[in-house]
């Protein structure tokens, strides 16, 4: 029986919200997906145009959040220029520049969602450089794209987005790994830290104790800040984007420097803190907290990499033992999945319904 299975036998003898049994199914799409799209000789199984100078990514929602993760990567990894943009600035622009050396990727979950769509019929009128990336096949914007990437989710029936977010991001890589080859560029690294992602996403769901203590220190906020430096920005956004939409607590994310640049004035009134540190940023995140602790004190959580902890309220800290950005993005993810979740949960509020949400596809 697969983690999954396992897992749900559990949950469903308790709490039988969608929300949480999509979070528990991520580790078996994630592998699954690696079945899909990876070959036994490390190649992957995903067609793109050949001579890509730029890409642009374009969505909506959570999907936008896995385009700007993606779009980090393929700029300082990859060493392509590539930018995300909001499906709705593209449609409201009053000019969105074309051209034949840019690959044009576009993310939805639905493949339905109206702006992307409108956003693909503006832009394939001068370019077939187009590839999407859905959960669904014979959607409107599979079917008029050139290329295209299926995130086998499986149906996302909770209104907040996880099991296809981490899909679609997880393709993403993919897609960026692809073209590392199609450079000649080192990707082994890279690849092997995407066939561990899915041990390190159960890892993190082992995490759920010490997510609930916190929770139970959230839901006495009524603002919250998550701070997040680089690649972990747009996974800040993502993650106050699900603590919005379930808990209705107002999170922001903000870059872990800027947030000193008048941003932290926000900690003159009640308001909870959220801290992202890969093993990349140690220091100045480190730098960056004693300066705020220097004027206020507010209760923290720190989801930390690769950083042994010593002589500290361990109640505070989640610790993923790892050195790659990858895993430990996707490891975050779940974090702050499982936080909105319980978040949710224990303030009683609509956790697959939020009040005035849906999928917006029309």
């Amino acid at each position: 029986m697969n983690f999954f299975k396992k897992t749900i036998n559990k949950l469903t003898q308790t709490q039988k919200n969608k929300m949480e049994l999509e979070i528990y199914d991520q580790p078996d799409i994630i592998f699954e997906l690696i079945k899909k799209y990876v070959n036994k000789d490390y190649s992957i199984n995903i067609e793109l145009p050949d001579n890509i100078k730029r890409i642009a990514l374009i969505a909506s929602g959570s999907s936008y959040h896995s385009a700007a993760i993606a779009a980090d990567f393929l700029r300082n990894k990859v060493h392509i220029n590539s930018q995300a943009y909001y499906s709705s600035e593209v449609v409201l622009a009053d000019s969105f520049d074309t051209d034949e050396e840019t690959l044009y990727i576009f993310i939805s979950q639905s493949g339905e969602t109206s702006d992307t769509n409108t956003s693909l019929n503006r832009i394939k009128k001068t370019t077939d450089k187009t590839l999407v990336i859905t959960n669904v096949k014979n959607s409107t914007l599979w079917n008029n794209s050139k290329y295209r990437i299926h995130t086998n989710a499986g149906d996302e029936e909770a209104v907040s987005s996880t099991k296809t977010m981490s899909a679609q991001l997880f393709c993403l890589f993919l897609t960026a790994i692809k073209i590392m080859k199609n450079k000649e560029l080192p990707s082994m690294k890279y690849m092997d830290e995407l066939l561990n992602v899915p041990e390190y996403m159960k890892n993190a769901l082992l995490n759920r104790d010490t997510v609930k203590r916190y929770a139970k220190t959230l839901i006495n906020y009524d603002n919250a800040a998550i701070l997040a430096s680089g690649l972990f920005y747009p996974l800040a956004k993502e993650g106050a984007l699900k603590i919005k939409e379930t808990s209705y607590i107002n999170t922001t994310a903000y870059p872990t420097g800027e947030f000193l640049h008048g941003h932290i004035a926000i900690l003159n009134k009640k308001c909870a803190l959220i801290v992202l540190v890969n093993s990349q940023n140690i220091q100045f995140t480190i730098d960056v907290l004693m300066k705020i602790n220097n004027h206020f004190r507010t209760d923290t959580l720190i989801i930390l990499s690769a950083l042994p902890i010593q002589d500290v309220d361990k109640n505070g800290f989640i610790q993923i033992e790892t050195k790659s950005e990858i895993n430990f993005l996707f490891s975050s993810l779940i974090i702050l999945q499982l936080l909105a979740l319980e978040s949710a949960a224990m303030l009683k509020r609509n956790i697959d319904n939020p009040i005035g949400l849906s999928k917006i596809v029309k």
